[in-house]
């Protein structure tokens, strides 16, 4: 169905809290790795401890990263079929949120929004991801997956936003 989309992650502006988790865990195991190759290379002062150990952190990190890294792709891919294959739907937006825990970088918090949407009779809600600017509209539009109506995703060019001007 899905399995021959690609997706790749935006470092620069992450979908999901699963994709920041992935990229925090995957740089981190980047560095104590780097830091343990330099430690055979030049000699790294360590107060208590070994340099292999930065290794053995370094691979924790590794192992940690890869399950959110699959289902991170995963979604990712599930998203991207459904902006191909899914049938598009006109959406309301409900509810706006923006999440002031969570800050990436030099980015703004991030916001989501709620949509809800009708599909033979019935009416179902989406989620969006991510939206790293400010949503103003109040309509979306929404693929979905026909088999399984409640699985849709929101496309983030389809919402207005607030323009800032600073």
């Amino acid at each position: 169905m899905y399995l021959h989309t690609h997706y790749f992650m935006n470092p620069r502006r992450p979908a999901s809290r699963l994709e920041i988790v992935t990229i925090v865990l995957s740089a981190l195991a980047v560095f104590f790795m780097l830091i343990f190759g330099l430690g055979y290379v030049i000699a790294i002062p360590m107060r208590s401890g070994e340099p292999w150990m930065l290794g053995v952190t370094g691979l924790l990190l590794l192992f940690a990263a890869m399950p959110c890294t699959l289902i991170a792709q995963f979604q990712g891919r599930r998203r991207e079929w459904l902006r191909c294959s899914g049938f598009p739907v006109q959406g309301r937006v409900v509810k706006a949120t923006h999440h002031r825990s969570v800050s990436y970088g030099n980015q703004r918090h991030p916001w989501t929004v709620l949509c809800e949407y009708r599909y033979e009779g019935r009416t179902y809600t989406a989620r969006s991801t991510f939206l790293w600017d400010e949503p103003a509209g109040s309509t979306a539009k929404i693929f979905l997956d026909r088999d399984r109506p409640g699985q849709a995703w929101v496309d983030p060019k389809s919402l207005q936003y607030k323009i800032n001007l600073r």
